[in-house]
């Protein structure tokens, strides 16, 4: 499976069930079914998760404070990543649209879309 180069997120669907998961696996987490097949994952979502990251890996130290983030992705799938322009709290919120953006550090990275700006 390729990573995440060119703007891509990549997943698995279950040949059986239909599940969509940005996780690999021997089996389908929901029916056992052996057969995943690779599928690109959609590159928005929205916020189901978050915590505000302040004593980061060493990857990442100078990155903190930043969320790191559970995103329900709209074609299906759940994927972590982390999003570097919310420092606190009050920035974001559970239901806050996003997309994946290419970044300059490892792991997936998430922007807010326009238009859903949490108060602050």
């Amino acid at each position: 499976m390729k990573g995440y180069e060119g703007g891509n997120l990549r997943g698995f669907r279950c040949a059986n069930c239909g599940l969509v998961t940005a996780t690999w696996g021997l089996a389908c987490s929901r029916c056992g079914h052996p057969e995943l097949v690779e599928t690109e994952l959609a590159t928005k979502g929205k916020v189901v998760a978050f915590t505000i990251l302040t004593v980061p890996s060493e990857d990442f130290l100078n990155e903190a404070p930043y969320a790191y983030v559970v995103v329900e992705l709209d074609g299906g799938g759940r994927i972590t990543g982390w999003m570097p322009t919310v420092r606190a709290e009050h920035e974001i919120e559970i239901g806050d649209r996003v997309h994946y953006v290419t970044g300059y550090k490892p792991g997936v990275q998430f922007s807010k879309d326009s238009g859903t700006q949490s108060p602050g």
